[in-house]
């Protein structure tokens, strides 16, 4: 793993922000060295016979060769004390009167400390497994420490927690294992989950990643600066592919009519992401999470992609599950196993094939033309939902400025910045190339698009004379990058919707 990149981490499950871009390329400066080829092997092994065995001695062993051996918590770096030899001195009350401890205690030198709880719960955090967290937060919240680890065998839960704060990041097995290969999960795991990371420099300071997340939390980067463009390229991929389907269903409907409506899709995501990250909507809940949530569809999409890019292409059930959640955030649900109010609003209402409003017509092709043909494939929506939830920010390496992978807090933008993000999508133009022209979008600059008879038209000097002054124009701006101050505060923060 590149010490300017912690690559994949935004590819974990993540609660609130736990670790921002900065901080997190501070800590790849302490990357362990890569994985020993028998060491790897032995992985594959181990993990294959966990997935396929529920049994609980199977996950405590796998648990032990994973922190022991993978992540180095060897005796040289301090000792582990597990089940009842954990000292009740390291128990502590719960609202409820129930004594809380770690199953599993590792304390090293100056006093670090990595507490390990288990789950015997099919998914953490998820239905049952809400208890386990719980419980988590309730034993950091009664003492000094603020970083535990939550495992199941199957999911890895990196927990921090304050008095007013709480977020984690969690690690999948099922996603340690890329096409037979050790997965980028499992490099950001052995950074993370490190001795080193959780010992501190002196008794009476913080452990580095626990320090990390706590000046996360003062300096937190703003991502929603570019969260517009990541949804304005998840717009043009709805577009894209509904494209004949729009001509022959919408053909007298102007093109601003047909991007609007799209916009109008889109921000639906943007808003059900929000509203789970808030838990305005049962994201916890199982039935929700497995059938209809967006954190739980693109847990699942990431999962099938891992085995092969290609099965998601040709597969097409994602879309009509995203049209469910639609409806179901729109009519809300009484059932018991799934209580959701009814939103209604105009954001959720459903397109009209036969309205004489343009706009209606297009949004009923985007919510049923997938019923009756294939279009919008599992890796479209894959793609769609990283862009509406993941990108990249440039943060600074010494004099230069380098773009890093990150999730999007939703939990910390306010309900003004989505109207904002949807105003600033709707200045945006659709424009269709003529019939046998056309347009190239040249990879330099702010990525111009010019009509490729024009290009052909262009002799090497125009040409080489466009290449140069784009060129300049993003030295210009690499330039300007670099005179911004490295942790420039901004000038003022978003309110919390209320």
């Amino acid at each position: 793993m590149s010490q300017t990149e912690a690559n994949g981490y935004e590819l974990l499950r993540h609660g609130g922000m736990l670790l921002d871009p900065q901080r997190l390329r501070n800590l790849t400066e302490s990357t362990p060295p890569p994985m020993p080829a028998g060491l790897a092997y032995e992985l594959r092994q181990k993990t294959g016979r966990l997935l396929d065995s529920n049994q609980a001695d199977t996950t405590t062993e796998f648990a032990a060769f994973v922190l022991e051996r993978v992540c180095g918590f060897q005796p040289d770096h301090g000792t582990w004390t597990r089940g009842n030899q954990v000292s009740a001195d390291w128990a502590r009350t719960a609202f409820t009167g129930e004594q809380i401890k770690p199953r599993w205690l590792w304390q090293g030198h100056q006093g670090g400390l990595l507490p390990v709880f288990f789950s015997q719960e099919k998914r953490i955090g998820i239905g049952r497994g809400k208890r386990d967290t719980s419980r988590v937060l309730q034993w950091l919240r009664g003492g000094r420490q603020h970083l535990a680890l939550l495992t199941n065998g199957r999911q890895w839960r990196l927990i921090f927690a304050a008095l007013d704060y709480d977020a984690w990041c969690e690690w999948d097995t099922d996603l340690w294992l890329e096409e037979g290969e050790i997965s980028p999960q499992v490099d950001i795991l052995r950074l993370l989950i490190q001795p080193s990371l959780w010992i501190p420099p002196t008794p009476d300071a913080q452990p580095p990643l626990a320090a990390a997340v706590l000046d996360s939390r003062k300096g937190q980067a703003d991502l929603s600066n570019v969260l517009g463009e990541q949804v304005r390229k998840a717009v043009e991929i709805l577009i894209f592919a509904h494209g004949d389907t729009l001509k022959t269903q919408c053909p007298n409907a102007d093109p601003s009519e047909i991007y609007r409506a799209a916009v109008r899709v889109i921000m639906r995501l943007v808003v059900i992401l929000f509203a789970e990250s808030r838990d305005l909507l049962p994201r916890e809940n199982p039935l929700y999470h497995q059938a209809y949530g967006l954190t739980g569809l693109l847990e699942s999409l990431s999962k099938h992609s891992a085995r092969g890019r290609a099965a998601l292409e040709r597969a097409w059930t994602a879309w009509p599950r995203v049209l469910g959640l639609f409806r179901l955030v729109y009519e809300g649900s009484h059932h018991t196993e799934l209580l959701v109010p009814r939103y209604e609003g105009e954001l959720f209402a459903a397109g009209d094939p036969n309205s004489s409003d343009p706009l209606d017509q297009a949004l009923a092709v985007f919510e049923t033309a997938c019923f009756n043909q294939e279009l919008m494939s599992d890796e479209q929506v894959k793609q769609i939902l990283e862009l509406n939830s993941r990108t990249k920010v440039r943060i600074k390496q010494g004099r230069q400025s380098i773009a890093i992978p990150a999730p999007v807090d939703f939990s910390d933008l306010s309900s003004e910045y989505i109207g904002i993000l949807y105003e600033g999508l709707l200045d945006f133009e659709l424009k269709t190339a003529p019939d046998g022209d056309p347009v190239v979008f040249l990879a330099l600059g702010n990525e111009p698009a010019l009509p490729l008879s024009r290009l052909e038209a262009m002799d090497d000097s125009a040409i080489a004379n466009l290449l140069k002054n784009l060129k300049d124009k993003n030295k210009r701006q690499d330039a300007e990058d670099e005179d911004e101050p490295a942790d420039e505060e901004p000038d003022e923060e978003l309110d919390e919707a209320e």
